[in-house]
């Protein structure tokens, strides 16, 4: 178990596959271009989920910003998403008494929502 900021965080097998995923194709484009890889789009990617993973989330995972409203209807109200950029979200849940966040998936190409 990783602990960041006083919280657990815990990982979804399908966030670990993207994650997977992502860091194998960022790694491709380091290889073949050591020093233009961190403009790759899936560098970037990675990067910033992993700081918002493993800082800005826990650092306050009840943030206003990160909360949905009905946009998923009120059943999936605790679910929170933080952005990353227009285009994707980080899913994730949490729970202040056992200081845990669960970060679930994120949508990718295939999840993404169209604007309106």
């Amino acid at each position: 178990m990783i602990q960041r900021h006083g919280w657990n965080l815990l990982f979804h097998d399908c966030l670990i596959a993207q994650l997977q995923k992502l860091d194998a194709a960022a790694a491709r484009v380091r290889a073949q271009d050591p020093e233009r890889y961190e403009s790759n789009a899936n560098t970037k990617l990675f990067a910033a989920l992993a700081n918002l993973i493993f800082e800005t989330v826990p650092g306050d995972p009840n943030r206003e910003e990160y909360r949905q409203g009905n946009t998923m209807g009120p059943g999936f109200r605790h679910w929170r998403r933080a952005k990353i950029g227009r285009r994707f979200r980080l899913f994730f849940r949490f729970d202040s008494k056992t200081r845990i966040i669960i970060f679930a998936w994120v949508n990718d190409e295939n999840t993404l929502r169209s604007a309106d």
